[in-house]
């Protein structure tokens, strides 16, 4: 028997539409393989047209007053196994931030994906854009366990394929390895979270009430989730797979990896735990907070000695990431103590940063893609001076490398300032470990803050200026204007939620009243948000809008006032002070290791660097060549994943040969043992 209920309102329409635009998109990309400009015109223009529809169904939904509204439910004649696909204001949230990036770059891929014609099949690429895309709206609409389970495997597949589609590299195809090992480990402990669920509840509806499951396998739940969606998000320790799986994938897809879907573990935390089970203990926040205190300083300090640019963004992502856990633990650790007013700005400065990263390190992303597609390379130490071959990309670049370090009026100094002011609002009387750890996360934030800073400063200016360290460089020309337009608006968008971020709040306010019942606009006069009004000066408090407005004036006053004085000189152009040398070259700047040498040394015992320096020749006097290669030690890699892999390679060897004998009468054995066992957990069950 198969039973199905659809329910078409406004928002219903047009989430449909969407979805039946990605799945057309999908089926185009593999009718129209053979020719490679049509498929990806037909494919990405589906997708843009999709993500108009996906943004229109989300801010309609964060609109209504409904609670949740049920899209589609279609129940099989097989027990427990339904689609379910429900949108309720949280939800909505993270669709919105999914569309626009998709949007943004549907219209880049449109360019950048021109460099694998005649190369490979692009069609393969596109149709598992497209289901990726797919899947993880599903994971962000599922209404129930099941479904959500499958959404989140589909997910994990389409991604690895992405991850590995240039498979005729060796480090590609391991960093796949890699990823889809890490994802099932986490998807196993959210597959016994859901047994657990079930066990008790008799349902795996996600909707529903937790009140029959006892405090202790809460407790055990708790951790599951933590540790399977923590994996996907790539909090520390389980962040290996991040580093080496956003480089492998190409740029477009990357920028969705690390600007979306990492954040659906986010998304996973706060429907499973927060609204599901509802936060029972203080140690639940306590846990969460200490993963982004660690990962956004580990993170950052591994993102600063980086040489490649998506690896350095990849660590980027891990330390915001961490920024964001920084406020799920404070609102965890409020609503146990029953602070709501804590709670929801702390929850509002986590949603605030994932939509704000999900904007900078998409631009950021797209245009290491560009740099990439210029140049043929990703390693720092091969570029420079691409600000005069790629200006407009070098603009944008810049933008986002603002926009991510927090500098105003960009958008990222607001999400980490609402964070402090979380901080600081969770620091009380009689709470003394409470206040210590939030102390101790002012002073972590505020460090990464330095170090993320320093780490694009590095990025820009050794990638964008100086002289070419390679022909790569030199032969660097701009990229098709398309993929500038993808990455504009996303930079665009930093700078209007910078500017006027009450718009941001205000949408914020409905998804936390709808979500968990806490409104963040009346505190508008406690000096948490007065800042934030779009024309607000008051007392110390000036919003983002005034600052920009006076830049603004003060820098058409001096270009006004410079044009005035000096009247129409001539340009002169003279040479840069050379301390001697005949000429300067691009032996004699700044490297990217070089920037990052004294923080290497002053965090040795994180980085345990090394340094190998090989000479031929005479070695005293006239050597013919010399060569001082430096490396740091993956502490993670070496001391915890190494010991753990050589243990199982060491029982499964003895295993092997106990237990794979080769003889069926003894494999016929272990399978009615484990139906027996089977049978008799189902009995006393």
């Amino acid at each position: 028997m198969l039973e199905a209920f659809h329910n078409s309102g406004g928002q219903g329409t047009l989430f449909w539409v969407s979805i039946i635009l990605y799945a057309a998109a999908a089926i185009f990309s593999l009718a129209l393989m053979k020719n490679p400009k049509v498929c990806t015109l037909v494919s990405n223009g589906l997708c843009i047209l999709a993500s108009v529809f996906g943004i229109a169904t989300s801010i309609i939904d964060i609109a209504i007053e409904k609670i949740h509204t049920d899209l589609y439910v279609f129940q099989s004649a097989i027990p427990y196994l339904s689609v379910d696909i429900r949108l309720d204001r949280l939800s909505s949230f993270f669709l919105l931030c999914l569309s626009v990036l998709v949007l943004c770059v549907s219209i880049y891929a449109i360019g950048y994906v021109s460099h694998y014609f005649g190369k490979r099949n692009v069609g393969v690429l596109h149709f598992l854009y497209a289901a990726f895309i797919l899947s993880m709206i599903f994971v962000m609409t599922s209404g129930n366990a099941v479904f959500f389970f499958v959404a989140w495997e589909a997910m994990a597949l389409l991604s690895y394929f992405l991850v590995i589609y240039e498979s005729e590299k060796e480090e590609n195809v391991n960093a796949g390895r890699l990823y889809i090992i890490m994802t099932h480990i986490g998807t196993a402990f959210l597959l016994i979270a859901f047994m657990i669920m079930f066990s008790y509840t008799r349902s795996f509806d996600m909707f529903g009430s937790s009140a029959a499951i006892p405090a202790f396998a809460k407790n055990i739940m708790f951790v599951l989730f933590l540790l399977g969606f923590g994996t996907k998000a790539g909090v520390v320790p389980v962040h290996i797979w991040l580093p080496y799986a956003h480089p492998a994938a190409p740029s477009h897809v990357s920028a969705l990896m690390s600007g979306i879907m990492i954040k659906t573990a986010v998304y996973g935390l706060l429907r499973f735990v927060f609204s599901y089970l509802g936060v029972q203990n203080t140690w639940w926040g306590v846990a969460i907070l200490v993963l982004g205190i660690v990962s956004a300083l580990m993170g950052v300090a591994y993102a600063f000695v980086e040489k490649n640019i998506k690896r350095l963004l990849a660590y980027s992502s891990i330390e915001n990431i961490g920024i964001i856990f920084i406020g799920l633990g404070i609102a965890f650790i409020a609503k146990a103590q029953g602070n709501s007013l804590v709670c929801g700005l702390a929850l509002a400065a986590s949603l605030f940063h994932c939509l704000n990263h999900t904007l900078f390190k998409g631009s950021l992303f797209l245009g290491a893609g560009s740099v990439h597609f210029a140049s043929g390379t990703k390693n720092m130490e091969e570029l420079g001076g691409l600000i005069k071959r790629m200006p407009v990309t070098a603009v944008l670049f810049l933008c986002g490398a603002l926009s991510i370090s927090a500098i105003v009026p960009f958008n990222g100094f607001i999400s980490e300032w609402l964070t402090y002011q979380s901080l600081f609002a969770n620091i009380l009387p009689g709470h003394a470990l409470i206040n210590i750890l939030t102390i101790l996360s002012v002073a972590v934030l505020a460090m990464a803050g330095a170090l993320a800073a320093a780490s694009f400063i590095k990025l820009f200016g050794i990638s964008f200026l100086g002289l070419p360290r390679s022909e790569r460089a030199s032969n660097a020309v701009e990229v098709p204007g398309v993929m500038n337009v993808g990455m504009g608006i996303l930079v665009t968008l930093c700078l209007a939620v910078g500017l006027f971020p009450m718009a941001v709040l205000q949408m914020l306010d409905r998804v936390l009243t709808g979500f968990a019942g806490i409104s963040i606009l009346p505190q508008l006069k406690n000096g948490w948000l007065t800042a934030f009004s779009p024309l607000s000066i008051s007392g110390n408090a000036v919003s983002p809008a005034v600052i920009a407005g006076v830049f603004a004036g003060v820098i058409l006053a001096a270009l006004v006032l410079i044009r005035i004085i000096g009247g129409k000189r001539r340009e002169r152009k003279v040479g840069t002070w050379d301390c001697g040398f005949e000429s300067l070259n691009a032996r004699t700047q700044y490297s990217a290791t070089g920037f990052s040498k004294p923080v290497k040394i002053a965090l040795k015992i994180l980085f345990r660097p090394s340094r190998v320096v090989k000479t031929e020749g005479d070695l005293v006097y006239h050597p013919e060549s010399i060569q001082y290669l430096v490396g740091i030690e993956p502490i993670f890699e070496r001391y915890l994943y190494d010991p753990i892999s050589k243990l199982a390679r060491s029982i499964s060897h003895k295993i092997k040969y106990s237990v794979q004998t080769g003889s069926i009468h003894a494999y016929l054995i272990y399978i009615l043992l484990t139906v027996l066992i089977l049978m008799f957990y189902n009995r006393i069950a």
